[in-house]
């Protein structure tokens, strides 16, 4: 899912069920990890079997539904935080590179702050392994990559020109025959990728041979991300990512330097707006088109109906405030269902505007 398929993720109905729990990856804390998620699991069944609103038959379904998609989880193989969320014939599992406050609710909406800020602060790709047995596809998360299996990955060329050979008859140009064969057999694969990225659109990595990864941009044509020559046929998960490493931060900082210039252009068309405060009041508002985020910045601070307070000023009027435990997750979210764009930069590149800025729509 994209950040902005998280940011709209909904339930099926009532009841939604969220549980978040940080994750451990070293020993002696990973060793508790089982417990809590148990113990978590305990909370969230005693709180669907106590709410008179929820049949018994639903209850014992969602509850099911979660469990066993806890069940499935390798808790040996998180990162920072896992979060689950279920609702009648719907459940979803995600693992976070971001540590979550540990917590069960139990409404009519998931709890997806979290996942969404964690989703835009990771650095999602397709690495495309060209090769005629197979070209595979991984969808890359970070360091992070899972083989595709659908929509005819792996392809193996099998027709005249790949493993069958090309028949004795073809005539005086075997080698135009081949190429012809070749060009197929990569329209057949951008074919394929172009609807998976369709689906989940993000930059394109393409390992292969120079004659491939030729015949590849010749089918494709839209830009790729970055490209590596060489033999990978045989290259597992951590192979593709070591020699895609470079790649992926001379991309990230190239994502970073492009949106960092057109906030100064929307500065200068009065189009910008800096710190959490402004930021939150026009996030809230709808008016967000391109978000630009510190990394490592994180702030609580005091909600009073559209409008943000720091952590020290609680606002004293008729309805009391709420303290959120951080307002810039919650403005990510706000930016991502709406149709925003988010960028994390790296820290210190918006000390001059809070370390959080916005390029508005109108």
């Amino acid at each position: 899912m994209t950040v902005k398929d998280l940011a709209r993720l909904t339930p099926s109905g009532y009841p939604a069920v969220s549980l978040l729990m940080p994750t451990h990856r070293t020993p002696p804390e990973n060793q508790q990890d089982p417990i809590r998620l148990r113990n978590l699991l305990s909370e969230a069944k005693r709180r669907l079997d106590d709410d008179e609103a929820v049949p018994q038959s639903v209850a014992t379904q969602v509850y099911e539904e979660i469990a066993e998609a806890a069940a499935h989880v390798d808790l040996r193989q998180v990162s920072e935080g896992l979060a689950l969320f279920a609702s009648p014939g719907q459940v979803h599992v995600r693992l976070l590179d971001s540590p979550v406050q540990e917590r069960v609710v139990v409404g009519n909406t998931y709890e997806v702050r979290d996942v969404v800020a964690d989703a835009a602060r990771r650095h999602r790709y397709w690495a495309l392994v060209l090769s005629e047995q197979p070209t595979r596809l991984w969808s890359g998360d970070g360091a992070d990559l899972v083989e595709v299996h659908s929509h005819g990955f792996p392809f193996t060329h099998e027709g005249p020109g790949g493993t069958t050979g090309l028949p004795r008859d073809y005539g005086q140009r075997p080698s135009a025959h081949r190429d012809e064969r070749h060009r197929q057999f990569f329209r057949d694969i951008t074919s394929a990728l172009a609807e998976i990225d369709a689906l989940d659109s993000r930059p394109v990595f393409v390992l292969g041979v120079e004659r491939y990864l030729a015949f590849f941009a010749d089918e494709w044509g839209r830009p790729i991300a970055g490209a590596v020559r060489g033999n990978y046929d045989r290259a597992g998960p951590h192979d593709v990512y070591r020699v895609l490493a470079q790649q992926l931060d001379a991309h990230t900082s190239i994502q970073q330097v492009a949106a960092l210039e057109a906030l100064d252009v929307a500065r200068g068309a009065n189009r910008f707006a800096a710190g959490l405060a402004e930021v939150w009041t026009l996030a809230n508002q709808g008016r967000a088109a391109h978000l630009l985020v510190e990394e490592g910045f994180h702030s609580a601070a005091w909600v009073h109906g559209d409008h943000l307070h720091p952590p020290d000023q609680e606002p004293h009027r008729d309805e009391p405030g709420t303290l959120v435990d951080d307002a810039v997750d919650d403005i990510v979210e706000m930016v991502a269902r709406n149709d925003g764009n988010v960028t994390f930069v790296r820290d210190g590149n918006l000390a001059a505007d809070g370390r959080i800025a916005l390029i508005v729509r109108y």
